[in-house]
């Protein structure tokens, strides 16, 4: 299985920097797709930001707790595409999983088996403060002087957390969230990892914590006091301002039979009744909400719901092959209508406002609308499963944008409650609970602004607030979170009945060709680079060549024997490679490459360290160690040298030893000492091109993060 090796913050730092140099670009993603505000929202000044526990975030999207959000890197190109609210992914103390692979299928619909962290919990740690610190070089830096300016960058990160009491109250686990409240000693840490030519960023301004908010989420079937419990102890003892994850179970097995089979008509998809039997109760999830408020309001902390986690669906083979549990966990367009669904009930059933915050389904077309809702925050991850990835986000936000544009409304708050035109009803139940005076002495006014100034309402209704001897904030959040619910029940109710949430609208697969992938020369469309959560695809480029080869038999006995080979040829210089150590095998790729065939499995494969080649003794691939270039192909290992500036390599390996020219490329001896053995030249040129074009290449990768401007390859570029 798959090993996730986390990148050292130097080698991220250096390659970054470098990138934005040579490249105008970030782990791959070009500045072109960043999101920049004054470019993608048409030039005018919209406010997109939003309160998440009384901490302000410059946008209210962000990456579900997921694939995208587990390696330093990951987050890194969330942020880059707009994010500003990361949901990191749940941590548990059983930290030594063994997920299945593939574990992610997302044609179209989503499914997957991956529900937790592939790291160890101290490596999760270090990944999330390495993601802060590369993000906070980038806020000081202006990503290496390539965003315009400095605004926008207020960034909130959410901790997850799962998935029972024991687990989390566990030293590892609570002592985890006690680092991510107090990470100066990680940060020291990783501060003295910056020296030479990176001592400029140990100082960067770092926050003092990184998250004092959690969302709770709990495996199917985790009792209702259980539940409660882990609320309790994350507030009261860890001092986190809590959302608690509900399961789309809640809305009972024949309304979601209703809607995702007779409604929707994915007659395909087979739920399992004993899931929703096994799972929390609706009745019982409104009752640890409602008990749950008035505890956290006692800790000066505050509770709330996020809708919603997957869908348990039953597991087909024809998905999941390797998959022992039953279960498989359903995403994307389908679950978008059962959770707008259960987040609609909920909140009006509820009796008082609180936090929400969403992830089912979300996309470019349904954002602007879900911001509507008063949800905050709104992420997502099926999506950026999607051809484009990370790149798909801007999107989001210029959609959101156009929407508030329309309305006349320069910020997210005057959107939320112009939209229905509910502004002057939920400014009424903002005031209602303590001042209800002085909403009565307001009340022309501010209704007046609600229907023909509503860009004007959440700066008028700061004012009376403060007049009036109110927490202004906390008044603007109410009225938002009541004319985000009235809002609701307006966009809810048409879902179900939308054509783009139908099956038939869901049942197109990515394109697909009648050819089959190969090491070189595949269509080069790099799908597979924004298809990788984890960026680990990376282009490089070479010369084209197309040679004869020989074959060589190596024997004590007759020495080295040459016979015709199988040549070799590579025809485009554009070419793809694998970093082995970012790649977990999740075959997201394989579902969005035209051609038949993984990527990850055929294209060249480089590994970042010493003990993850050794420990990976089943798949070919290479590592450099200084000056050598260490391969392991058809399951031999072998050790090359090259001295270009002396016309020479050796490769050897157990038994044998091959001398060459390396430009044109002749073997001029060789012997052995152990048994016999046949190569083919093709391999050398195999060698000879990873080391030139991937390791000596002019634009950084990860296994190359800062390149000199004499690399072999640069005149290619």
């Amino acid at each position: 299985m798959a090993h996730l090796t986390p990148i050292p913050l130097p080698d991220l730092v250096r390659r970054m920097r470098r990138e934005a140099e040579v490249n105008r670009s970030i782990f791959d993603l070009p500045v072109r797709k960043w999101f920049i505000a004054e470019r993608d929202l048409a030039g005018d000044e919209r406010d997109l930001s939003a309160l998440h526990f009384s901490r302000r975030a410059s946008t209210p999207v962000g990456p579900a707790a997921g694939p995208h959000t587990q390696m330093a890197q990951n987050i890194v190109l969330a942020w880059l595409a707009g994010s500003r609210i990361i949901e990191l992914k749940t941590v548990q103390v059983n930290d030594r999983l063994e997920i299945p692979r593939p574990c992610i299928h997302a044609p179209n619909v989503g499914f997957n088996v991956e529900w937790s962290q592939e790291l160890r919990v101290d490596e999760s740690l270090r990944e999330y403060a390495k993601a802060v610190w590369l993000i906070a070089i980038l806020k000081a830096t202006r990503g290496f002087g390539l965003l315009p300016t400095a605004d926008g960058f207020d960034t909130i990160f959410d901790i997850s957390v799962g998935y029972d009491l024991e687990g989390i109250r566990s030293e590892k686990v609570t002592g985890f969230l006690r680092s991510m409240r107090e990470p100066a000693p990680i940060f020291d840490e990783l501060r003295r990892q910056l020296d030479g030519e990176l001592t400029e960023y140990r100082e960067i301004e770092l926050p003092e914590s990184i998250s004092d908010c959690v969302t709770l989420s709990t495996f199917h079937g985790c009792p209702a006091g259980e539940i409660e419990a882990i609320a309790r102890y994350l507030i009261a003892e860890m001092g986190l301002g809590t959302i608690i994850k509900l399961n789309p179970t809640l809305l009972g097995f024949e309304a979601v039979r209703e809607l995702v089979i007779e409604r929707l008509g994915y007659h395909h998809v087979e739920l399992c009744r004993e899931a929703f039997e096994q799972d929390l109760r609706y009745d019982d999830a409104l009752g640890i909400l409602r008990r749950l408020r008035t505890f956290a309001e006692d800790n000066g902390s505050a509770i709330g719901a996020k809708f919603t986690n997957t869908l348990v669906v039953a597991n087909k083979s024809e998905i999941f092959p390797t998959q022992g549990d039953p279960y498989m966990y359903l995403s994307g367009s389908p679950l978008h209508v059962i959770s707008m669904t259960l987040m609609q009930r909920c909140r009006e059933e509820l009796g008082f406002e609180m936090p929400v915050s969403f992830s089912a389904g979300i996309d470019a077309k349904n954002f602007a609308a879900a911001v509507a809702c008063g949800m905050v925050p709104v992420t997502t991850c099926t999506d950026l499963l999607r051809q484009g990835g990370y790149a798909r986000l801007p999107a989001y936000l210029r959609a959101l944008a156009k929407e508030m544009r329309r309305l006349g409304v320069r910020s997210r708050e005057a959107y939320v409650l112009a939209l229905g035109g509910h502004g002057a009803e939920a400014a009424a139940a903002a005031f209602a609970p303590t001042a209800a005076d002085v909403w009565d002495r307001h009340r022309r006014r501010l209704t007046a602004l609600a229907e023909d100034e509503p860009d004007a309402l959440p700066r008028a209704l700061r004012e009376v607030a403060a007049a009036g001897g109110l927490e202004a904030e906390p008044l603007v959040e109410r009225a938002v979170r009541v004319a985000g619910r009235l809002n609701g029940r307006e966009l809810v109710d048409a879902l179900a009945g939308n054509p783009r949430y139908h099956a038939r609208a869901n049942a197109k697969a990515p394109r697909r060709i009648a050819s089959t992938l190969a090491l070189y020369d595949c269509v080069n469309c790099d799908l597979c680079i924004s298809a990788c959560p984890n960026d680990a695809i990376f282009a490089y480029e070479i010369e084209p060549t197309t040679t004869a080869t020989e074959r060589f038999r190596l024997s004590a006995a007759d020495g080295l024997v040459r016979t015709p080979g199988q040549g070799f040829a590579i025809r485009d210089p554009h070419q793809l490679a694998v970093v082995e150590g970012a790649c977990n095998e999740c075959s997201n790729c394989e579902v969005y490459c035209p051609e038949d065939g993984a990527p990850f499995a055929v294209k060249e494969r480089v590994f970042l360290s010493r003990e993850a080649f050794a420990r990976a003794s089943e798949l070919d691939g290479f590592r450099r160690e200084g000056s050598i270039l260490h391969a392991r192909l058809g399951g031999l290992e072998m050790r090359l040298e090259p001295e270009p500036e002396q016309n020479r390599a050796t490769l050897t390996g157990e038994g044998f030893r091959l001398e060459f020219t390396w430009n044109p490329l002749a073997v001029e001896r060789g012997e052995a000492t152990g048994a016999e053995l046949e190569l083919d030249g093709a391999l050398l040129w195999r060698m000879k091109t990873v080391w030139e074009a991937i390791f000596h290449a002019r634009v950084p990768n990860m296994v190359n993060v800062q390149p000199s401007e004499g690399s072999p390859c640069a005149s290619v570029l």
